[in-house]
């Protein structure tokens, strides 16, 4: 097989992974944001929010290590095995022993015993065979994809069976620990290597793994502090409504647009001379699917949070204006960092993450919030000029003309608010049903935009050099089309 065939199949596999992990894990949000109580998400946010934040810590960055070795050896892979074992159980035993303490800080007595369960989260991922490394190393996923379709099933079985039966916090921390357990214990019937404890390349493991700890710890601080200060300073109820409309607002990226916007990523770094040109066409590109989802999420938040959550979410549906704005943000961020890096500006991304990041938890910490909306407007807003800086320190490196940019932005912000206007004048009279009146908007404002973006990018593909490059694949679209209705 040769390597960019290797490359196809693996990215094949590995979007197949991720739709199923991100679809399922939708599916169990859904069903139970109805079968649990926001006192209940609140617990589970902040266990994951303390998970998350050993987990960083304790990173090795295994794969990424394996990966970048010309050679790798059954030492390298025993090395990053016992490790990775070694900095999870350390992490699993602390977070064991400060759980009293957590529990005591954030007000929630019921935190400390879920979070000792769940701590043993960590030690179980460690355990996992390390000759899954050398699958990846290999262009070999099929072993994951089988492992990730059983784990993510069976956890979602469990959690889901459990939450009807018990309604807790605790059915999503045991899905948890069935989900480590069946991936660690499925990765010795797919692997035929024995793991033995073994320190022999340690040191030079250590000189890569620590930017790769610190930079996961840089990047835990940005994205969970609004969070941390919200189950500071709110109820374990808004922590639970806050944390649950945060992560629906920002799965849409995580799930679809971020993994599609890795071909874009590749085009920049494809043609240094013309990084400036795709830049901005990439950019054109990502908006133009971002703009048309910010504005429907803030025109209908009520009925969006009614329809998926249910009517007992309604209180924190406001919250979804400012996280569509965040989501916004949260994509054109992931695009502009992978540029920075397809650009050869490595250490320029690191000093900016470490100061914006330092800069995020000082307005958050230092701006005193009275009520839960103002901590996602403010969260939001910081979101926007982070994004901002960024994207002005790209144009000083990449010269790719964000006043352009601007000005291909603007007709297609246009045609998502009209295609807004024109929803509410054929929909005047609401539906009895929410899901009904939801899927008639949705099919109206998005047909309505994608009619318009159409038509207008084909009137401009001769006087706009990217408009032309946006027509292209439309014509070919359109002209299969044709011929499938001409036969």
């Amino acid at each position: 097989m040769s390597v960019s065939r290797g490359v196809l199949q693996s990215s094949a596999i590995l979007a197949l992974i991720q739709l199923f992990q991100k679809s399922l894990g939708f599916v169990s949000t859904l069903i139970l944001a109805r079968l649990l109580l926001p006192e209940h998400f609140g617990v589970v946010a902040m266990v994951m929010i303390c998970l998350m934040l050993f987990e960083n810590i304790a990173d090795a960055g295994n794969e990424h290590y394996t990966l970048q070795k010309r050679e790798l050896t059954a030492e390298d892979l025993h090395t990053a095995w016992s490790f990775d074992l070694l900095l999870k159980s350390g992490a699993c035993l602390l977070l064991i022993l400060l759980s009293p303490l957590l529990a005591d800080y954030f007000r929630m007595p019921e935190l400390q015993q879920t979070l000792q369960v769940a701590s043993l989260v960590l030690p179980i991922k460690a355990l996992q065979n390390p000759q899954l490394l050398q699958f990846a190393r290999e262009l070999n996923y099929r072993p994951v994809l089988l492992l990730s379709l059983i784990q993510k099933l069976l956890a979602f079985l469990v959690t889901v069976t459990l939450a009807w039966l018990y309604p807790s916090a605790w059915p999503v921390i045991i899905g948890a620990l069935v989900s480590a357990l069946v991936y660690s214990g499925g990765s010795y019937l797919v692997c035929h290597f024995k793991p033995r404890w073994q320190l022999q390349q340690l040191t030079a493991q250590w000189h890569f793994s620590k930017w790769i700890m610190l930079r996961g710890f840089i990047g835990f601080c940005r994205f969970q502090a609004d969070n941390i200060l919200v189950s500071r300073r709110f109820d374990t109820a808004a922590l639970g409504g806050y944390n649950l409309l945060r992560e629906l607002s920002i799965l849409p990226a995580i799930a679809l647009i971020i993994p599609c916007s890795q071909p874009l990523q590749a085009a920049i770094a494809r043609d240094k001379t013309a990084e400036g040109y795709r830049l901005r066409l990439s950019l054109l590109l990502l908006l133009l699917l971002l703009l048309p989802i910010t504005l429907f999420a803030m025109a209908y938040p009520d009925l969006i949070v009614s329809t998926l959550l249910g009517s007992q979410w309604l209180s924190y549906s406001g919250l979804l204006v400012p996280f569509a704005c965040f989501f916004l943000t949260f994509c054109l961020f992931d695009l502009l960092s992978n540029a920075t890096l397809a650009t050869g500006r490595s250490k320029l991304l690191f000093w900016f993450d470490l100061w914006s990041t330092l800069l995020v938890v000082a307005v958050l910490v230092l701006i005193p919030t009275a009520a839960l909306l103002e901590m996602a407007w403010l969260r939001a807003l910081i979101a926007i000029l982070t994004t901002l800086a960024l994207l002005l320190l790209l144009q000083r490196h990449c010269q790719f003309d964000l006043i352009r940019l601007s000005g291909l932005t603007l007709p297609y912000l246009l045609l998502a608010l009209g295609s807004w206007q024109l929803t509410e004048l054929l929909i005047a009279e609401r539906p009895a049903q929410p899901l009904m009146e939801l899927t008639l908007r949705i099919s109206c404002y998005f047909s309505a935009y994608a009619i318009t973006l159409i038509l207008l990018t084909l009137a401009l593909r001769h006087r706009i050099l990217e408009c032309q490059q946006l027509a292209q694949p439309l014509q070919h679209g359109l002209r299969w089309l044709r011929q499938r209705l001409e036969h």
